[in-house]
Formats: C-alpha cells, structure tokens, sequence
C-alpha cells in the first residue's frame, strides 16, 4: 500500500469548500489551508522529477554502487585477472630455450621478422610484449622489463690480427638486430677513427645438413666476427667452430669504463671451454660481456600480468631458507599499509555517499520548513478556540467545526512528510521528519481533548448555593448540658 499525492490534494480542497461555506469568517484557516495544498503540489513535482533517471534522489545509491563496483572491478582486473598475453618473437630467437620459459601460462606466440618488427607489434597494439635483446633502440614510452636470460657477446679477429690495424670489415647478424646494434655501440665506444663496413652473414655459417657442416668460406676481406648469441645453441655452436677452422680466434671486447655509459651490457669472465670442452672453444679465458633479453611491454599493461610473467622465471624448486618462516617486521608493515590504503578507499566511497546524502537532504530542507511553519500556523490558530466553559450553542458548534478541520489539516501535513518519505527513503535517515510526525500528533491529542471538553458543563463563578444545617451546635449542646 502505497500514499496517492493526490488524494491529499483533493482532501485539501474540500476542506477549503467546507470553510468557505461554514466558516467564512476565518481568513487565516483558509490561508493555512491553501498553504497545506501549495505544499502537496510541491510534493507531487519533487516525486515526478525524483523519478527521473538522474535526479538527486538517485545520485547517493548511483554513486555508492558505481564506485563499489569501479573498485572491485579495478581490483579484480590489477589484482586478480591474467589476460591472455600474447608475445611477439623475432624469428632468429623463436628457439626452444625461448619458448620454453613462457609455457606455464597460456601464452600466444607471434612470431615476426625482425626485432624491429617484433617492436612495431608492441607499439600499435598486436601485441603485448616482444622478447628481443638489449641494445636495440626502443620509443621511450613503452616499458622494458629485464629477464634473466642473456647471451654472450663474442668478438673474433684474424689470427694474427695486429691489434693497431684497422678493422674495416666486420660480418656480423641480421641488419639493426640485437648484434648488428651493440656492435655499433662498442664501436662508438672504442672511437675508431675510419666506418665500418658491417655485412650481415652469420646466419648463412656453419648451417648443419645431414651431421656435417656445410658453408661458404668466409670472404678474405673480412677482418673480424661481432655477435651476440646464446652459445648453448647447438646452431651457434656449430657456428662457432666454422668460423675458428677459419683461421679466426677469440678477442676481448673491452671497453672498460665506457660500460657504464651503456647500461645494459655486464662484464663476464669465460672460461676456457665454456662453449665446448673438447677441444676447449675458447682455449684461453676471455673478458668479455654478456647481454640480457629484455621483454617490452605496452603502455597500461596490469600488474598482474607483469607478476604473472615474473613467475615465469623463478625457479620450480623453493629453498629452504629460515627467513621464509621467521617473523618480519618489513613485510607485516607492508601488508597492513595495503590493509590501511584498502579500507581508507572503502571509507572515502562511504563518506562521499554520505556527503551526497547529506545535500539531498538539505535540498529537502526547505519543504520540511515548510510543512512545520504549516503546524506551527494552526497551533497558533486553534490556540483561542476554547471548548470548556463555553455556553453559546453557536459559538460552540463554529469552535468544533473549527478544531474538527485544524485535526484534518494536520493529518494532511502527517500524509504529505509521509509521502516524501515514502518516494525517497533515504529520508527516514532525517530527524525533521520525525518532528514534524510528533509535533501533528501531539496537537491532534490536544484538540481531541478540547473536543472531549464539550460534555462538561462548568457553572459560573460567584453562583450561590444551599448550605446544608451544620449540626456542630447541636453536637455542642449534648457535650455541656445544662
């Protein structure tokens, strides 16, 4: 069961047909009566545009539930949710060792060219990530993540080769590859004084059919060998030793302090038969530099999936340590601080609801002044109409008709609060409401009871009546005879 508005409204307009015929004379019940009807006019617009898909009315629940629903959903999706990622791979290090390391998690390969190319699918968005190798130059506004792979830069020179004659010459891998970039970069680094003419051939050496190695000798003019490869490929291995039966042997790429300057390149110690042990490939140690493999993302991509990609690389096996099982102090401080940051999230979205609560009901501030200026109105008028001790039979019956109307104005007032707070619960939460509810209430009482007071019949003050016989005297007589 539901209050109609406009019931109210028509009980408010017979009251003032009533008035107007039986108490004509009362101005002011007639004006209070037209304000009762202003104020349920004024209801029934509020309740109309409070229907309204964005009214104020619905702006505190649209706002909590939106914004629980936004923090769950950028929880979930930050914290919870793995996407399917899918990796752009250079076709030069589609390798199985690669590959091998992304297959925990469902993860699609998209093999590409080039590195380049691989950089090309991150940037407009096929792709997620690219695995390439550091040293490549990459726009500034993708991320680049560090793995802990790595190859090895190998640096191989004539037998012979005196070390103050030019290298003019060098062969090295695909053109604006992982090699072909860093070996640009030491060269900067080392300041030669004359270019260098890089041919790109090392894909074409030491290529295996059938168990022997077949390839074309490598061309006189070239002075020197520059790559960076995995040297626990069995191709690069292969490789590696048709370039040594060449008449080639290993050299150190040293650039000593300019290292720094690079960033990404680490000084690395091999040593003797580090890449085979029998013959020894290198037959010395040699200080030279090893290179990571670098995954780079896209711009927005969540955390959660750079922690899933992380996992990727630690070890299956845990060790057994005790700081894993002891008390830390760092890590409860962090987990509460994340507990603190969650709730203080939650408590913002709550006192934003309540902010917008708190406006609407200041918006309704001005109707509830209103209705109670309405009750104070007909307290004031019903004030001097006195039932008790009144005789003349037409003063009587205009005073009860009079009452009789100010109790239904005030169950009018009671029915439009009502309303108000029937069309938008989020009123119950006002203490004006329940003002206006007693205050109607208690002056209904009071007119009920003055209403009462028409049965008792009051004589008048000063009225004279029999006494009767007091036998004192009498009572006198007999205690003193004679």
């Amino acid at each position: 069961m539901s209050l109609k508005i406009e019931g109210i409204i028509e009980g408010a307009e017979k009251i003032r047909d009533k008035i107007a015929v039986e108490l004509s004379g009362h101005t002011g019940l007639a004006g209070a009566v037209e304000e009762i009807q202003r104020a349920a006019r004024a209801a029934q617009r509020i309740s109309q545009s409070s229907r309204r898909l964005l009214s104020l009315g619905r702006l505190p629940a649209a706002f909590l539930g939106l914004a629980l629903l936004f923090f769950l959903v950028w929880a979930y999706w930050n914290f919870f949710y793995t996407p399917r990622v899918t990796i752009a791979f250079p076709r030069g290090d589609y390798t199985e060792e690669n590959r091998q390391h992304f297959r925990k998690s469902g993860i699609v390969f998209d093999p590409v060219e080039s590195s380049t190319d691989a950089i090309e699918q991150v940037s407009i968005g096929k792709a997620d990530l690219a695995l390439i190798q550091a040293g490549i130059p990459i726009n500034k506004t993708l991320n680049i993540l560090q793995t802990p792979l790595s190859e090895v830069v190998l640096w191989m020179t004539r037998k012979g080769h005196d070390p103050t004659d030019p290298i003019s010459v060098v062969l090295t891998n695909a053109e604006n590859e992982g090699s072909h970039s860093v070996a640009k970069d030491f060269f900067r680094k080392w300041h030669l004084d004359h270019p260098v003419d890089f041919r790109y051939a090392w894909g074409k050496l030491g290529t295996l059919v059938e168990g022997s190695e077949v390839a074309e000798s490598i061309p006189s003019e070239v002075d020197a060998i520059f790559v960076v490869v995995n040297v626990t490929d069995e191709a690069n291995v292969a490789k590696v030793k048709f370039v040594l039966s060449q008449g080639f042997e290993f050299a150190s790429p040293y650039i000593g302090a300019h290292r720094t300057h690079l960033r990404y390149p680490e000084e690395f110690r091999m040593p003797a038969g580090y890449i085979v042990q029998e013959p020894r490939i290198p037959d010395r140690e040699i200080l030279t530099y090893s290179v990571p493999n670098v995954l780079v993302a896209r711009p927005g991509i969540n955390s959660s999936t750079l922690a899933s990609l992380a996992k990727l690389f630690e070890s299956d096996t845990l060790k057994l340590q005790s700081k894993q099982f002891e008390f830390n102090a760092t890590e409860a401080s962090e987990a509460f601080q994340g507990v603190d940051a969650f709730l203080g999230i939650l408590i913002n979205i709550f006192l934003g609801f309540l902010a917008l609560l708190g406006l609407e009901m200041w918006v309704y501030r001005k109707r509830f002044h209103e209705l109670n200026s309405s009750v104070s109105l007909l307290s004031m008028l019903q004030s001097n109409k006195d039932i008790l001790g009144v005789t003349d039979p037409t003063l009587l019956s205009e005073n009860l008709q009079y009452l009789s109307h100010v109790s239904d104005l005030l169950s009018m007032i009671s029915a439009i609060n009502g309303y108000y707070t029937q069309e938008n619960s989020s009123l119950l939460f006002n203490k004006q409401s329940e003002v206006i509810h007693e205050r109607c209430d208690n002056l209904k009482l009071n007119i009920q009871l003055k209403i009462l007071h028409a049965g008792i019949r009051l004589e008048p003050l000063g009225s004279t009546r029999e006494t009767p016989p007091s036998d004192v005297g009498e009572n006198k007589d007999l205690a003193n005879p004679g």
